[in-house]
């Protein structure tokens, strides 16, 4: 028997009612079908957080609450799903992603786009793949070992993932493909995709400290340099993602470059520019329009998702404080396969 644990933090998955709202553990727990039924072998432990939540309303603290509650049931379980709302789903799963370091065992995210109660749910489907990769040595599955998110029959790295609304995709990995999937109803699982499984003996550490000082700014045709300056000038900005556009472009202005420059250069602010077209990527120089964001200090992200920058930035300021050499450079190379690159 495979054990698995489960945390129920709340989202569209397990609510009811009208309005929606998350419904108590013991109705889900009645509610759902045993975990035997959906994955032969499997024992589900089924927790709740704390607050029952939609996902809108998550905070970098819930992160750190669940990557506790894992670490402190890290030896008793083979495995972990968390059953989460789907808006801020692919946030989480990039947090999650950076803040457990050696993780030698699945953790899987999933939810649903209609509640289980409700007539053509994917709840029970989406939570069926996740019992199938946390529970993997019932299955006699090899294990993967990294933060994923597993919906609509396949199971995508979680920080890569990202929210597309399509009813036959509703997640998806722009740049990297799934590391397993349904097929004829039976899970194939690509071990070639899967990050190196950590040394022996290597132990489960939680990256505790975030830095939420962050701020996630969507260029725009008609931003102002001076609107600009006034949000790098805030407190919380002392890291920024950048959505560029296409492959990292921004007006050729000088004025607003002027303004990129000094926030970087004199008020030691690091600013990461990424792609906001979901397949879109960083390519430094490929267009001129991109050159003046590299001299005025932006740091390329290459294909790093929104959600991945973000959440990347917090967990590296937290740890490396204000070397901003240091953050440059973390942030430019692959931590936990969130990005192409050496």
């Amino acid at each position: 028997m495979t054990r698995v644990y489960v945390l129920y933090t709340g989202g569209t998955f397990g609510m009811a009612g009208a309005p929606l709202r998350p419904m108590e553990l013991a109705k889900l727990e009645r509610s759902l079908p045993e975990a035997t039924e959906l994955a032969p072998g499997v024992q589900v432990t089924l927790e709740r957080f704390e607050r029952l939540i939609d996902s809108s309303s998550i905070v970098p603290a819930d992160w750190l609450h669940i990557a506790r509650r894992i670490a402190r049931n890290y030896e008793t379980y083979d495995g972990f799903v968390i059953i989460h709302g789907t808006d801020t789903l692919a946030h989480t799963a990039s947090a999650l992603a950076f803040m457990l370091q050696n993780l030698r065992k699945p953790v899987v995210i999933t939810g649903a786009m209609l509640p289980l109660l409700e007539e053509g749910t994917d709840a029970v489907e989406n939570y069926r793949l996740a019992l199938m990769v946390a529970g993997h040595g019932a299955l006699g599955l090899p294990a993967v070992p990294e933060v994923c998110v597993a919906f609509a029959g396949r199971v995508l790295r979680g920080c890569r993932s990202r929210k597309m609304g399509h009813a036959e995709r509703p997640f998806d990995s722009p740049h990297y493909p799934p590391l397993a999937q349904l097929e004829d109803g039976s899970l194939r699982i690509f071990p070639d995709r899967l990050l190196p499984m950590p040394e022996e003996g290597a132990a489960l550490r939680v990256h505790e400290k975030l830095d939420t000082n962050v701020l996630d700014i969507t260029l725009f045709p008609g931003l102002r340099p001076q609107t600009l300056r006034a949000m790098l000038e805030l407190p919380q900005a002392k890291g920024v993602v950048l959505r560029a556009y296409g492959a990292g472009n921004a007006p050729e202005d000088e004025a607003f470059l002027a303004v990129l420059k000094e926030a970087i250069q004199q008020r030691g602010r690091v600013v990461v520019a990424v792609s906001q077209v979901p397949y879109g990527k960083v390519a430094p120089g490929h267009y001129a329009a991109s050159s003046g964001l590299l001299r005025a200090g932006v740091i390329p992200g290459a294909d790093l998702t929104p959600e991945a920058a973000l959440t990347k930035l917090m967990v590296v300021m937290g740890q490396v404080g204000d070397d901003t050499q240091r953050i440059s450079k973390l942030m430019q190379h692959p931590l936990h396969g969130e990005m192409s690159g050496r």
